[in-house]
């Protein structure tokens, strides 16, 4: 008996340790539009008053691409780590990844470095915006979950 919860135990300590070794294996981040410096647009939109003027004009829908997006994030969001591990890491950027064939959901990742290894965190998020009777309109905004080591899971993704 004893033998077995030795067993049981060092594969409950190797299985946490697998588990945090995959935590930080950081995600393929090729495919995002924007994200290096060669892929922006020359003159990027700006997102925040095109979203006001859509919003003051009443404009039913407007269309931002991953590319301007990404773009604009590189150009205007200055990220930085606080607390205890401000010293070890560095923030490298922040970046949305949108998937159509997913339900239009996008994937809002920060990119950063752990003592010169690369380690990503991220959430899945789909907006929706539905006009009411009396014409106005309410936001829903969903946390559909993410992947963790390719395992659905609530909220996003980790590494």
């Amino acid at each position: 008996m004893k033998r077995y919860f030795i067993l049981f135990t060092l594969s409950l300590v190797g299985a946490l340790g697998y588990g945090i070794f995959l935590g930080f294996q950081s995600q393929d981040l090729s495919d995002i539009k924007g994200r290096l410096e060669d892929d922006r647009t020359n003159n990027p939109s700006s997102i925040p008053s095109l979203i006001q003027d859509a919003a003051k004009n009443r404009i039913d829908s407007v269309t931002i691409t991953e590319r301007e997006l990404n773009t604009w994030l590189a150009n205007k969001l200055k990220a930085r780590q606080e607390g205890l591990l401000a010293d070890h890491v560095k923030i490298k950027g922040v970046w949305v990844r949108f998937n159509e064939e997913e339900g239009g959901r996008a994937e809002i990742i920060i990119e950063r470095e752990i003592k010169g290894h690369p380690q990503t965190v991220s959430k899945f998020i789909r907006i929706e915006r539905k006009k009411k009777e009396d014409g106005s309109f309410t936001t829903y905004i969903y946390e559909d979950g993410g992947r963790i080591w390719n395992l659905l899971a609530a909220g996003g993704r980790f590494g």
